[in-house]
C-alpha cells in the first residue's frame, strides 16, 4: 500500500511525539490528536488507513473513540488498535466490542508494534 497513513491518539503528547518518531522512520505518514473529538474530526478529513488509540485519556476514552468511528462508517474503514496500560481483560473486551481490530498493551514496545501493523499494512518502502 502507498502512502499508508497512521492516526496516533494519545493524550500524552511525548509519547505521541515518540510514536510519530518511530512510525515515520518505517515509512509512515503520521497525524496526532490529543483527545477523541479530535480525533474523529482527523479520521473524518484525512482518512488514515490506521488509527491508534490509547485508552485513558480525559472526556472521551478510547473505547468510546472507537465505537464513534465505527459509527461513522469512513470509507474505507481505518483499523483500529487499541494501544493501551490497562490490559485488563474488562478493558480489551470492551474495546474488541466497539470495534477494535487489534488490542495491544504497551508492554509490547513501539518498535515491535509498528512491525505488527507492518503485517496488516505495507508503509511505502523507506528511501
Amino acid at each position: 500500500m502507498m502512502n499508508a497513513s497512521l492516526l496516533i491518539v494519545d493524550d500524552n503528547q511525548s509519547l505521541a511525539n515518540l510514536y510519530q518518531i518511530v512510525f515515520e522512520r518505517s515509512g509512515w505518514q503520521t497525524r496526532t490528536a490529543r483527545e477523541g473529538q479530535e480525533a474523529i474530526d482527523s479520521i473524518a478529513a484525512d482518512r488514515p488507513n490506521v488509527v491508534l488509540l490509547d485508552v485513558m485519556m480525559p472526556g472521551m476514552d478510547g473505547v468510546e473513540v472507537c465505537r464513534r468511528i465505527r459509527d461513522l462508517s469512513p470509507s474505507p474503514p481505518p483499523l483500529i488498535v487499541i494501544y493501551t496500560a490497562n490490559s485488563r481483560p474488562e478493558t480489551r473486551q470492551a474495546g474488541l466490542d466497539a470495534g477494535a481490530d487489534l488490542f495491544y498493551s504497551k508492554s509490547i514496545s513501539i518498535f515491535d508494534l509498528a512491525t505488527l501493523l507492518s503485517a496488516h499494512l505495507s508503509p511505502p518502502e523507506a528511501s
